[in-house]
């Protein structure tokens, strides 16, 4: 267990919470990458406290940000409109008109964030933590009408975060997009730079991920994967609004839920289970709705929630089954690679589940080459026809 420099983390709170003094502190179990530590307040308040992974832990190149990719991209759902401290990394997040409250209510606090290693050796961050616990310990003791529930208010939640835009109009994960809020002066601000396209943020996502695997040496049919990116990928440019998705929406370890008597008297409803938010906000993306793991196989529930808040916002229908193939590609060879970085007692089911999942989806790749081919073999074959036809009647006419 990393050794907590409490002293420094009781004068750091005492800016945070004036008035307060920091009583027990409990590591949290979690196979979150961050470590997690409750903080309990003189007040009985309870914070969480999340530091970044130990230097130990390989991380897989899209997490390398985590803890200041979870800030900044907080800090944005919430539409800070509060002028920042002197020091640069305290904030407090208040509802903007712009922002769904309902969404809101599923995002955390941000308290305080600092990617200055010099304070607590670690980047880390100051949340008011989300109720509830992870879907995952709570599955088994679901009954259908509640998993539906749930999957219901994931799909709300899911479409939510879909509404919300990238302010500079670019492409690629939260920590690219989005302008640093922490910074000393914050109109001096660097702008985040994004891509132009959404088939270039996710190509360079894709190669990351593939590198990945490279670096670990790890068994994957590089030049098949890269080649039928390369022959689709311009399907993605029919993408032209960068959506905000997180990637890791559908991990039962990371859906927050709450269960029992609690829920039924906040609500006002029958329901006794309910969505509370997500346990980490690391892994968000401007893009197509379409990358979420939901849409892999989407069940009645989340398609329920999804289609409820509206239109449909997806955009280039006729092309997304397409665009869908590439996306479940590029998840089967995160869950393979994943297993490789960072090994448990199950990782040998796991990576075999994943490479199944790979193995077919690039069957039904090649598929549409064939589909394609065929359609040419047509499209030449008509032309060829049309061109004897026309010969013959040349031939006929004497000329």
């Amino acid at each position: 267990m990393y050794s907590l420099p409490i002293r420094r983390l009781k004068e750091i709170l005492s800016h945070v919470l004036p008035g307060l003094t920091l009583g027990p502190v409990e590591e949290v179990r979690s196979t979150q990458l961050p470590r997690l530590y409750n903080l309990t307040m003189s007040d009985d308040r309870r914070l969480l406290l999340s530091f970044a992974p130990n230097l130990t832990v390989r991380l897989l190149r899209r997490e390398a940000t985590l803890i200041y990719s979870e800030a900044v991209l907080i800090y944005f759902i919430h539409g800070s409109s509060r002028d920042l401290e002197a020091s640069g990394s305290s904030v407090a997040s208040k509802p903007s008109s712009s922002r769904s409250p309902e969404l809101q209510k599923l995002v955390p606090i941000l308290l305080k964030h600092s990617s200055n290693n010099k304070e607590m050796a670690y980047p880390y961050s100051i949340l008011e933590p989300t109720r509830g616990a992870p879907f995952s310990t709570l599955s088994i003791y679901l009954s259908l009408s509640e998993r539906h529930i749930i999957d219901k208010q994931v799909g709300t939640m899911t479409r939510r975060l879909a509404e919300l835009t990238s302010p500079s109009g670019t492409f690629g994960p939260a920590s690219r997009v989005l302008p640093d809020p922490f910074t000393q002066r914050p109109s001096q601000a660097p702008v985040a730079q994004g891509s132009k396209t959404w088939s270039e943020a996710f190509a360079l996502l894709f190669e990351g991920i593939l590198r990945d695997g490279e670096d670990m040496n790890v068994l994957l049919p590089y030049d098949i994967v890269r080649a039928h990116f390369q022959r689709l990928s311009w399907r993605l440019d029919a993408v032209t609004f960068p959506r905000l998705v997180m990637l890791d929406s559908g991990n039962e370890t990371n859906v927050m839920v709450e269960r029992g008597d609690a829920v039924l008297a906040s609500s006002g409803s029958a329901d006794t289970v309910r969505l509370t938010g997500l346990r980490s906000w690391s892994q968000g993306i401007f893009g197509d709705p379409l990358i979420s793991i939901f849409f892999e196989h989407p069940s009645a529930g989340f398609r329920e929630g999804w289609e409820d808040e509206g239109e449909d916002i997806i955009e280039d229908l006729e092309n997304g089954p397409v665009r869908l193939l590439l996306y479940r590609c590029y998840n089967a060879i995160v869950g393979i690679v994943t297993e490789h970085y960072r090994p448990q007692a199950d990782s040998s089911r796991r990576e075999l589940e994943s490479r199944r999942k790979l193995t077919t989806v690039l069957t039904e790749l090649e598929d549409i080459d064939v589909a394609v081919n065929n359609a040419l073999k047509r499209v030449r074959s008509h032309s060829k026809e049309n061109e004897d036809s026309k010969r013959l009647k040349i031939e006929k006419s004497g000329v």
